[in-house]
């Protein structure tokens, strides 16, 4: 658990702090500058990898410093440029008085509000922090060096040791991970992985111990921020700064009770995703706010740009809110014009286009590979009626009928919603309800609605999961919304209530006493929640595909010396990838799918069994200097498993006569349970010598 609080710390530290000062630099307050810390730094991470990448410079703690600087730099020309006559003209400081969405002037956001705000988040991440970290390092074979069971995982492990062996971070090399044979181009949205690999010095922790850590401590920051900034943009429309960000605290701290959010993503291991989306709010409520404030242009593009990098999906969430927003509120009520707003969104569009292109290039390149709106997880036992309120009570799969629905946060949902009503906040309620229909659609066909919804949803994949993650933010804002509205009735009746001189005192302690007792109570909460919330998000830590015989024979190859300079060909379909974040030995294939396979790489695969006695299959042996073969049943999917039957769909197992019947130029060496690793003899590796 020591390793956890470290990597969780450093996370939070390497997350916030650099884009927390660049924003800060932009222009941006203190408070404003620190929630959209996050999706600034993955900003600066994505653009600097991309250019090292290009040029040749490896991506590691001195570089990305360097980065940081020119970043800031940057930043401090910007805001130059806007204090110069012509910046001061195009984009003047607003009044030191700030309109809420209802018009109404208050002042700007004072230390004890944005205090009360941070410690609601903080609780909130320690809750998320501690639910996901705890049952892997206490229960969990092997501890902090457990194997996820999930597929995912073994890119997310693979790629935080690559680009900390190679220095490569940048997402349009990816390839060269995916493929060790032909490095054919593949481009993933790999900035949280990039960040992440500078935690490895600096921790001492290994890809592993890094990725099961890392994961829960990211999560644990954005998930609270975005969700605070929702429910803060949500509470602007009725209250002044001060009251919105007790909202926004309260919201942040019930964030980590809902199952939906950290939890399934974590057990799912689809991170990056739920990075990217959890970070979008933060981005829409900034991009909202530059038609008030045109000197946060560059900070919401740069934001936007952050999202994107991490993961599309937040794109797409970012653009609902906003294209809702300005249709349901902000055409009624224009800041200065219809027609200037809209010219400010489209500068803040095109600046994010500029520095999203990495994102564009690399997402037309692989386009044919990546058809995501025909991705199909319905299930055809759930009805109309039943999806919806799936979609809307956050109960679509996996959670189960004991996970939900958890009937304390439906009743606070319903509140919520209620409480948007009154604060007639349309654009949040219609987003909300909008990705509601997405979810549904996503689990059964919502008739007619079924096509323009699954558009929108097969940037999720069409994942039940997926989105409702998306629906779950709203939830908890909404519900924070609620909760900080009762408190705030509560408080007001207490400093009312009193008589004489106790009055004033009673006024000044009500708010931040019942404000506690709040925090307090969702923290208690947060201990009732955490056996299931903990069983979720650890729930595929088994040993179903690589456990404890696997590791045995990872850290057995690790120890022989011909195994570090070699090649071991490895059974893609199983998993065994995993031997290179544990051991970092170099499998021919280190995930459950490579791009371009090379005729080479396809006729060793597929002739394994036939080392030793075919030709053409020992020179490929000799040319790409493989000495060992590791096979460990069985293969993820079914399908990949049994004798291979092309001609009915079956692709079957290329191990399985090795497995049977040995190949005449390996020796098994190796053996523990399904494990089994097999050397490769001399007279294959050097003939007739």
């Amino acid at each position: 658990m020591l390793l956890g609080a470290w990597v969780s710390v450093v996370t939070v530290v390497l997350l916030v702090v650099p884009g927390a000062c660049v924003g800060r630099r932009m222009t941006l307050s203190w408070p404003v500058a620190i929630a959209a810390g996050a999706p600034i730094t993955f900003a600066i991470v994505s653009v600097s990898t991309v250019l090292y990448g290009a040029i040749g410079f490896e991506w590691n703690l001195i570089t990305a410093l360097v980065a940081v600087l020119i970043a800031f730099a940057l930043a401090w020309i910007y805001s130059a440029l806007l204090g110069t006559r012509a910046g001061r003209r195009i984009a003047p400081a607003p009044a030191a008085t700030t309109p809420s969405d209802n018009g109404r002037l208050d002042g700007p956001l004072g230390r004890a509000a944005a205090l009360r705000g941070g410690v609601g988040i903080a609780l909130g991440a320690v809750i998320i922090a501690i639910t996901c970290i705890r049952p892997v390092a206490k229960t969990a074979f092997a501890g902090l060096d457990n194997i996820p069971q999930v597929w995912d995982s073994l890119w997310h492990a693979s790629s935080l040791r690559w680009i900390h062996d190679t220095g490569v971070g940048s997402s349009l090399r990816m390839g060269e991970l995916m493929n060790y044979d032909t490095h054919g181009f593949n481009y993933y949205p790999n900035t949280w992985h990039a960040l992440g690999a500078l935690e490895m010095p600096l921790t001492g922790a290994n890809p592993v111990q890094l990725y099961n850590t890392y994961s829960p401590a990211t999560l644990a920051v954005t998930v609270t921020l975005g969700v605070a900034s929702l429910a803060y943009w949500f509470a602007r429309h009725r209250f002044d700064t001060s009251t919105s960000a007790l909202v926004a605290g309260v919201a942040g701290a019930v964030a980590a009770l809902f199952p939906s959010l950290p939890y399934v993503e974590v057990q799912l291991t689809s991170v990056p995703n739920a990075v990217g989306v959890s970070m979008a709010p933060i981005a829409a409520v900034l991009t909202i706010s530059v038609v008030r404030d045109r000197r946060r242009v560059l900070p919401a593009a740069v934001a936007v740009s952050g999202v994107t990098a991490t993961h599309p999906s937040g794109l797409i969430l970012v653009g609902v809110i906003v294209g809702v927003w300005w249709l349901f509120e902000a055409l009624r009520r224009p800041v200065h014009s219809r027609i200037g707003d809209f010219v400010t969104l489209v500068v803040a569009g095109l600046v994010t286009v500029v520095l999203v292109f990495p994102v564009v290039l690399g997402t037309i390149r692989v386009a044919d590979t990546n058809e995501l709106p025909f991705f199909d997880f319905r299930v055809d036992t759930v009805g109309v009626l039943e999806g919806l309120s799936q979609a809307l009570f956050n109960g679509t799969v996996p959670l189960g009928t004991q996970d939900y629905p958890v009937w304390g946060l439906v009743i606070l949902t319903v509140l919520g919603a209620l409480a948007l009503l009154w604060l007639r906040c349309w654009a949040g309620l219609v987003t909300w309800a909008v990705f509601v229909l997405v979810t549904a659609n996503s689990v059964v066909s919502l008739g007619p609605l079924s096509a323009p919804l699954g558009v929108i949803g097969g940037y999720f994949y069409n994942s039940p999961h997926r989105l409702t993650f998306v629906v779950s933010l709203f939830s908890a804002a909404a519900v924070g919304v609620a909760l900080g509205m009762a408190a705030m009735a509560v408080a007001r009746w207490l400093a009312n209530s009193g008589s004489g001189d106790a009055v004033a005192t009673q006024r000044r302690w009500a708010l931040p006493v019942v404000f506690a007792v709040l925090l307090v109570l969702i923290a208690g909460a947060g201990v009732w929640r955490y056996p299931p919330n903990a069983q979720i998000a650890s729930k595929e830590r088994g040993e179903k595909l690589v456990g404890t015989d696997d590791l045995a024979a990872y850290h057995w190859l690790e120890r022989q010396p011909d195994a570090h300079d070699a090649l071991i060909l490895n059974n893609l379909d199983q998993g065994t990838g995993w031997l290179y974040p544990v051991t970092g030995l170099t499998p021919l294939f280190s995930f459950y799918r490579a791009n371009e396979f090379s005729d080479r790489q396809r006729d060793l695969y597929w002739g394994t069994a036939q080392i030793g006695s075919d030709p053409h299959v020992d020179q490929i042996v000799r040319d790409m200097n493989v000495h060992y073969v590791i096979d460990s049943p069985p293969s993820y999917w079914p399908f990949q498993n049994g004798v291979p039957d092309p001609e009915h769909g079956v692709q079957g197992d290329p191990f399985l006569a090795l497995r049977e019947h040995g190949a005449p130029g390996l020796t098994e060496v190796f053996r523990q349970g399904t494990a089994t690793v097999y050397r490769v003899n001399e007279n294959v590796l050097r003939p007739g010598g």
